[in-house]
């Protein structure tokens, strides 16, 4: 865990540039979605997280997603209620010599339009190997 200003506990976060390509640069250069993961990526990897900015994921979720032991920050990261959220990262935890992180998991729309996977659904397919439908 790393500490950032005001003495407030942080965790660092790693965004590695291989996930960050399949899950961020899959939308088109200028897409709200892109947009937003773009200017959120600055404040991760300089600010870090505090555990108030994060939310458990659903150990199973409604559409069959088994991301238990995983954290979610809304995209944009504000104060906004959830539903003015529209996307969402993601998180893992990981630990090695320099203490405890939250590692990049998935990206993408919190609910998405019909034929659209969504964030929870595309983490599930990076820790299962398959979509929670197959």
């Amino acid at each position: 865990m790393a500490t950032y200003g005001r003495g407030a506990a942080r965790f660092a976060v790693r965004v590695s540039a291989a996930i960050w390509r399949e899950e961020v640069e899959r939308f088109a250069v200028r897409s709200p979605a892109r947009v937003a993961a773009e200017r959120e990526r600055r404040r991760l990897e300089d600010d870090g997280l505090s555990v108030e900015d994060l939310q458990r994921c659903a150990a199973d979720g409604a559409a069959g997603t088994r991301l238990g032991g995983l954290v979610k920050v809304y995209v944009p990261m504000t104060r906004a209620r959830a539903s003015q959220q529209p996307f969402g990262f993601v998180l893992s935890a990981g630990r090695d010599d320099r203490g405890l992180y939250l590692a990049l998991v998935a990206y993408g729309e919190r609910h998405p339009r019909p034929g659209t996977r969504s964030v929870y659904e595309r983490a599930h397919k990076r820790l299962h190997g398959r979509y929670p439908d197959q």
